[in-house]
């Protein structure tokens, strides 16, 4: 059995990595540059708004990261019905045209934002390391005709090179749980202990 002295050491060591955890969990670098490519799709595909959602890995949800008058996590969609939960489980773009003529997950969001759908067209955003679907970036309502290949390449462009940075905020998600975890881990043992 460990004396008390070096359980107490090892706990302090254990605090201290946490807190690392939680402050690189905080400083979620790249963002900007993820939200400089949503302000600037529209203009580049004459859309009406672009968002870039990503996959939680742990609860198989998908939340908003950014999207054009949207702030971060302001929207959560369903893995199974929607476009992007479709696009993120195939792995394949989606187009979507005539949408205000079909009920869907976007009617749900139609209530929440007061923004109507038209059309769509979503790419997914494959991890670099995992190999793995970790996102998906969509752009809504082609204001000139319909999305066309270049519209879609275009955006599978911008999905490779955002790669790494939105598998970096997919990776923190599972960074920060495991964090949390070891936070009330540490809690546990500094009450058995008697320490404050």
């Amino acid at each position: 059995m460990m004396k008390r002295e070096v359980l107490e050491k090892k706990l302090t060591q254990l605090k201290a990595k946490q807190q690392l955890m939680e402050k690189a969990w905080k400083e979620a670098g790249n963002r900007e540059l993820i939200q400089f490519f949503v302000d600037i799709m529209p203009n580049t595909l004459d859309t009406e708004r672009c968002s870039i959602f990503i996959l939680d890995p742990v609860d198989e949800k998908v939340w908003l990261q950014c999207g054009t008058g949207m702030s971060e996590k302001q929207l959560q969609v369903p893995t199974k019905n929607s476009i992007v939960g479709r696009v993120i489980s195939s792995g394949e773009h989606v187009v979507e045209t005539d949408l205000q003529e079909q009920v869907g997950v976007h009617d749900v969001v139609a209530v929440k934002t007061g923004f109507i759908t038209r059309n769509a067209l979503c790419v997914p955003v494959h991890g670099v390391t995992t190999k793995k679907v970790v996102g998906a970036i969509q752009v809504l309502n082609k204001n000139n005709g319909m999305f066309d290949d270049e519209d879609r390449k275009t955006l599978e462009r911008l999905a490779f090179h955002l790669e790494m940075n939105i598998e970096n905020i997919y990776l923190r998600q599972e960074l920060a749980k495991i964090s949390l975890e070891m936070g009330k881990k540490i809690q546990l043992l500094e009450k058995k202990l008697g320490i404050k």
